[in-house]
This record gives C-alpha cells, structure tokens and sequence, in this order.
C-alpha cells in the first residue's frame, strides 16, 4: 500500500507555526522540513563576523542585517532562513519574510553544502530581488559569490586569499576575507596536482 500523500502547508500556516517553535525549520515544496541545530563555532564565528562588518555599511544605505531568522520567501510554497540576509526594502517591525533581500549567505555545515549549493542556489537565483549570494566554509578558505549583473546573468567569483576583499556595491559594503575568518584559522583550500610525464607516457 502506498503511503498517504502529505497534505501542503502554505506559507501564511508556516510563518504562524513557526513562530512558537524552538527549533529551526524551512519549508519546501509545502513540506516542513526541520533544520540541522548545535552549529559548530565555526560556523557561528563566521556568521557573527560578517554581520559585523556588513551591518554598518549596509545601514548607511537603509539597509538591515540579520542572522537566522530572516526568512527569504524562494516560491510559492518555499521559505528559506539564510543564515544571513542583507535586506533593503522598507522598514517594517512586524515583518515575517525580507522584502527586498539583496544579498543572502550561507555558511556551510556539515550534511549542508550540497542542499546549499545546489537547491538552495536554483532557488535564490530565481528571486527576484536577490543580487548577491555569498557561500563560505568555515574550515577552509574558500569563499565563492554569485553576482547578478545589470542583465541578469549570474557570474560566478572564487576568493581563496586572506588578502582579497569582496567590492558588494549593489548594498554599498565591501568584505575583506580576514574579516570573514576573523579569530579562527580556516585551512588552505586542496590544489589539484598536476602530474608531468617527462616521456609523454600515461600514468597507470
């Protein structure tokens, strides 16, 4: 016998559920889905760094900064909770979902990354507000941005150096890698070797 379909929730339902619940969740496709809790301190040294450095500069262009419990509406029945989102639309205490997110970060954990880098992804590049995405890994160094461009193409950057600095004019903010891992000692990230044969033979 084949199990009973479950029943959609809408989002309107979601948002007052989730309002007095203890734990983290998101929802899928109408489907409750509850999120991995007890991040590493990593994990939460990252998030806590970056909303430092980007709050203030996206202020000055009214903007806000918040960790975890912004949600970031992805479809008709699909919310998600960045784990930072910058969000410049207008000013509303009472909101429950970002207006006008510009940008949106995701620290990875572990069991994450591939949820992160993949649905995630699709997703906030099918918003229509959002113009930055930002994914970091707290044990490495490796930091890459998603950027919309004026035409609406995504462009990829790749930023490995604790010297580089990320230019975010579209939230008037800049972001320097060794703020990002500030306090902690994230590993290089794996090169690739690359095998020369003297002879032109094929490695066996």
């Amino acid at each position: 016998m084949e199990a009973a379909e479950r029943a959609e929730v809408s989002t309107e339902t979601f948002l007052g559920w989730i309002a007095t619940q203890e734990g983290r969740f998101e929802l899928v496709d109408g489907q409750i889905v509850e999120m991995m809790a007890g991040a590493k301190q990593g994990h939460n040294v990252v998030v806590a760094n970056i909303v430092m450095s980007v709050g203030p500069q996206a202020k000055s262009g009214g903007c806000r900064t918040t960790a975890s419990d912004t949600a970031v509406q992805t479809g008709a029945n699909t919310i998600r909770y960045p784990d930072i989102v910058v969000d410049c639309g207008p000013p509303d205490p009472d909101a429950t979902i970002a207006e006008n997110p510009k940008l949106v970060v995701e620290v990875s954990s572990p069991g994450t990354s591939l949820v992160d880098t993949t649905d995630k992804l699709d997703e906030y590049q099918r918003h229509p507000a959002i113009r930055l995405i930002l994914f970091v890994e707290p044990t490495l160094l490796s930091v890459k941005l998603y950027r919309r461009s004026e035409q609406g193409r995504w462009e990829a950057e790749k930023y490995e150096n604790l010297d580089a600095v990320i230019d975010m004019p579209e939230i008037g903010a800049v972001l320097a890698l060794r703020d990002i891992y500030d306090t902690i000692t994230p590993r290089p990230r794996p090169r690739l070797q690359v095998i020369d044969t003297a002879d032109g033979s094929t490695p066996r």
